[in-house]
């Protein structure tokens, strides 16, 4: 299901740009300050500490109108998990679990950006997620999402450069139901861009 879903999503994306005859392709870094919640207060429920939540990736962008456009594209998160499970207090207890600390996901962000003058636009929509690690100890955050920020934009007579402070909320619509309980990873981050205008 999430690999049918996933080559739906590139396919889709990539007639859409193949269609437009004016285009602008971004490549970006980013960083986030991440956190997973649990969606419901639990008492004594293991956590996770998301660390050093790094992002890479392109958009392509089609302007609709002076001052609206829309952009679509992929990106790769990684970070490192570090795990706190529940465990009863025990004397002289051993304890065995796996954990996997490297967190991977592929995103697809298609969202819409509104001008708000020549340098600030804000921008917000979904984006559907591809949880590509295992046993991080935490839900799955496959499913969709959504991004809402506002950022600054420089254009040149071909390039761009850009800042994107923005907020992330993945998991909010799971692919596969886990349970009545689930961890949403959240982000505040910042992405530094630059793009090619044809």
């Amino acid at each position: 299901m999430k690999n049918a879903l996933l080559l739906f999503f590139i396919l889709l994306i990539s007639i859409s740009v193949t269609a437009q005859s004016r285009l602008e392709v971004k490549g970006y870094f980013g960083a986030s300050g991440a956190m997973a919640n649990w969606n419901e207060n639990l008492d004594g429920a293991s956590s996770v500490d998301i660390e050093n939540l790094m992002e890479v990736g392109v958009l392509f962008s089609k302007s609709i109108s002076d001052r609206f456009s829309l952009s679509g594209g992929l990106n790769y998160s990684f970070a490192q998990i570090k795990y706190s499970p529940n465990f009863p207090p025990c004397i002289n207890c051993l304890y065995g679990y796996s954990h996997n600390s490297d967190f991977k996901l592929l995103s697809i962000p298609i969202y819409a950006e509104y001008s708000l003058g020549k340098i600030f636009y804000a921008a917000a929509g979904p984006v559907v997620d591809f949880q590509l690690s295992e046993g991080n100890n935490f839900s799955d955050q496959s499913g969709v999402g959504y991004l809402a920020g506002i950022g600054a934009k420089l254009d040149t007579e071909k390039f761009s450069f850009s800042i994107f402070p923005n907020y992330k909320r993945h998991n909010v619509i799971p692919f596969e139901k886990e349970g009545n309980y689930k961890q949403i990873l959240q982000e505040f981050g910042v992405q530094l861009g630059v793009g090619y205008q044809f």
